[in-house]
């Protein structure tokens, strides 16, 4: 029989954290058909694992932000999702359907302040919207933006855009500029003592910080 090498050994006894990814979408499918292709292409490109984590797509309810982040709690629970076991909890939220209370509201539940009893959630917020992240593919916007002027903006270089169609590949060779511009945003903010977690900070959006994250959790552990 012929000896393993060390290099396979090595690998084969390599230890690795059993936590998984579980992204929470509410409303309709855009958000869900996205960030599953991301999945898609991301767990394609990772062959060197022997068992890589999981990136499970689910869906939420979508009656506002403190009732998608219980809505994950409760998944959390039942399923004995913990943090400290590596799990990591994702709630994709849009902003232009919360007032700010339900926004700090959803920011203590998640980070365990009132009945969530020690599941930490991590709030991803879109300001206005998850579609202003496709528009940060063509464009940098810094006028508040409400969600029929994002449309409207967006269909001048997506004319046939609608909502449910998956447009992950279509989009993906933008998606370094679009990063950059979301940055941009960012620091704009920040600079003007604006939270990222608010209602105040449109226009803004935290999806390619997540996907930095989802990408780096896959590739280094």
């Amino acid at each position: 029989m012929r000896k393993k090498s060390k290099e396979l050994k090595r690998i084969e006894n390599t230890k690795f954290p059993k936590g998984n990814i579980y992204i929470f979408c509410e409303g309709e499918k855009t958000e869900r058909n996205y960030f599953s292709s991301f999945k898609s292409k991301i767990c394609r490109a990772r062959f060197s694992r022997r068992k890589p984590p999981q990136i499970k797509v689910i869906p939420s309810k979508n009656c506002g932000a403190p009732s998608n982040v219980e809505f994950v709690i409760g998944y959390a629970k039942s399923q004995s999702l913990s943090e400290k076991d590596g799990d990591c909890l994702i709630c994709v939220i849009d902003c232009d359907s919360n007032q700010e209370k339900d926004i700090n509201k959803a920011i203590k539940m998640a980070k365990g302040k009132e009945k969530s009893q020690g599941v930490k959630v991590n709030i991803c917020l879109s300001n206005p919207s998850f579609e202003l992240w496709y528009l940060l593919h063509y464009e940098c916007c810094y006028e508040k933006l409400d969600q029929k002027t994002l449309e409207q903006k967006l269909r001048k270089h997506i004319k046939d855009y609608k909502k449910n169609v998956d447009y992950y590949s279509f989009l993906e060779d933008k998606k370094s500029y679009a990063t950059s511009n979301a940055q941009y945003l960012k620091e704009y903010h920040s600079n003007n003592d604006i939270e990222l977690l608010s209602t105040k900070s449109n226009p803004s959006t935290m999806i390619p910080f997540f996907l930095e994250h989802i990408t780096n959790f896959i590739e280094n552990t």
